[in-house]
């Protein structure tokens, strides 16, 4: 069997349940039921390993640390809420939420159909535009990132 991680398997589900118009406080309650903090750990961590190429003489902890600073958590979940509120409505994402709760069924639904198959070939693009707003969020703070660390890696040489 794949393994796929709840986030990815949400975006599948996403996909299979496209619509247009939504309700943020859906959004807001599927965010809730899935690993946030997991995924922002993720992602912060790849921003660390990210700048640690450019940024030798600061540790990762330091870097960690900054990047944290600058993109929060809720941030992280804002983008995820406005990009799912604007493309679902309520009864759709109630769908979303409901078969989050139960993965292997909703993997069966996706794969044993054509159109299935299909709409997760979709997915793809659902999670590239989320993966797009969520790298936005970082372009958005990524000069004072980058000014606060190069600080950092001057005092570190000295």
């Amino acid at each position: 069997m794949i393994n796929i991680s709840k986030w990815a398997l949400t975006t599948l589900c996403a996909a299979l349940l496209a619509g247009c118009g939504g309700s943020t406080d859906t959004a807001e309650k599927l965010a809730d039921s899935l690993d946030m903090d997991g995924q922002y750990k993720m992602v912060v961590n790849m921003a660390t390993a990210g700048y640690s190429t450019q940024y030798s003489h600061v540790p990762a902890a330091s870097i960690k640390k900054v990047i944290q600073e600058h993109v929060s958590k809720d941030d992280l979940k804002d983008v995820f809420v406005e990009s799912y509120a604007s493309s679902f409505d309520d009864d759709e994402l109630e769908l979303i939420i409901k078969a989050n709760k139960d993965p292997a069924n909703a993997m069966a639904i996706i794969m044993n159909s054509e159109d299935g198959r299909a709409l997760a070939q979709k997915a793809v693009k659902v999670q590239n535009s989320l993966m797009a707003d969520m790298q936005k969020a970082f372009t958005d703070v990524d000069e004072d990132i980058q000014e606060e660390l190069a600080d950092l890696n001057n005092e570190s040489r000295s």
